[in-house]
């Protein structure tokens, strides 16, 4: 049985757990629109002093509801959708197939037994995640 989306998931996952990589969701552009609105309407209102205190409270504001909050990437990966998995699948088959494996039972041994390949299935990961997820990885 080859191997399927499902199957490279889980291998994913017991690959991160076991370096404690954390994704986390941070909500920058929201901070500063919060700032940049509160700060404006401050201004508008009371001039220049309703401008500094518009500023402060929005800063104030966008720091406590953008706080990030980070989930193992383990949790993240076995949480995806099938879309996601699916198109997660399609990015790293290069790398099952080039692995020369059949099934997942020879894929999962042969990744425990060389570190190279283990190594280069969580960069690719972590580039996918970076790079077409725009997520933040923290170790």
């Amino acid at each position: 049985m080859p191997v399927s989306p499902e199957d490279l998931i889980g291998l994913l996952a017991i690959i991160t757990s076991e370096q404690k990589y954390q994704v986390t969701d941070t909500h920058r552009v929201r901070g500063g629109l919060i700032t940049g609105i509160s700060a404006t309407v401050g201004g508008v209102c009371g001039g220049p002093v309703g401008l500094v205190v518009g500023g402060l409270v929005g800063g104030s504001l966008a720091a406590w509801k953008g706080k990030s909050t980070a989930i193992p990437l383990d949790q993240y990966l076995m949480d995806i959708n099938k879309e996601q998995r699916q198109a997660m699948f399609e990015y790293m088959k290069y790398l099952i197939e080039e692995s020369k494996v059949q099934n997942f039972v020879a894929l999962n041994a042969k990744v425990a037994t060389d570190a190279d390949l283990k190594r280069r299935f969580l960069e690719v990961l972590l580039c996918y995640l970076k790079v077409e997820l725009r997520l933040n990885v923290v170790e």
